[in-house]
């Protein structure tokens, strides 16, 4: 029989190592897939702001925006919301 020690658990054993190891897997894919996700974000605001950067004031009025509004939102870093 083997024994084997999980950090946050007791001794398991006969635990099966391929169990184990797809556990492992499926939370490093779920973070790759958090952190996929994030950099996304950040790109779309990247891209958002610098489009809006780009309107000129009757385009700003079409939307509702002011000068103000935008200054204020394009000054803000891509992580910012």
């Amino acid at each position: 029989m083997s024994t084997l020690k999980v950090k946050h658990f007791h001794l398991i054993e006969d635990m099966d190592i391929a169990a184990l190891t797809f556990a492992a897997v499926a939370r490093v894919e779920a973070f790759g897939a958090s952190v996929k996700e994030i950099v996304r974000t950040w790109i779309r605001r990247s891209n958002d702001r610098r489009l809006l950067a780009m309107m000129n004031d009757h385009m700003l009025n079409d939307i509702g925006l002011s000068n103000h509004e935008i200054r204020t939102e394009v000054a803000k870093y891509f992580w910012q919301k």
